[in-house]
């Protein structure tokens, strides 16, 4: 919810993936240029720059309650400002629950019933 935070999905498990991301994103949007927008602080236009290129939202798999992510990765909230205040996320979760009275292998199911 906020123009200079992105979300991202990252390698979570090395500390040192963070910090060359962070240097790689410093060297392609550096502060100090001559940006128009500079009202809120040297920090305030790369991080705009630097969240639209990461995004602001992600969609995630979730089996069996849980996010389905690959063995080292993890959800990123990237703080591209250096002296921000609180951030706030919206999680909205999309699908149904697995009932499992309702699965095409239960005597109940709208499916099952058709089966000959």
């Amino acid at each position: 919810m906020h123009t200079s935070a992105s979300l991202a999905l990252n390698e979570s498990w090395d500390p040192d993936v963070r910090d060359d991301m962070e240097m790689m994103l410093n060297k392609i949007v550096p502060e100090g240029l001559q940006y128009r927008h500079s009202c809120e602080g040297p920090d305030d236009m790369p991080a705009h720059v630097k969240a639209c290129f990461l995004g602001s939202s992600l969609t995630i798999p979730i089996t069996d309650g849980k996010l389905s992510l690959g063995t080292w990765q993890g959800v990123w909230l990237c703080e591209h400002r250096d002296h921000a205040g609180s951030r706030k996320l919206v999680i909205t979760l999309s699908g149904c629950p697995r009932d499992s009275a309702r699965s095409p292998l239960s005597p109940v199911s709208p499916i099952a019933s058709t089966s000959s």
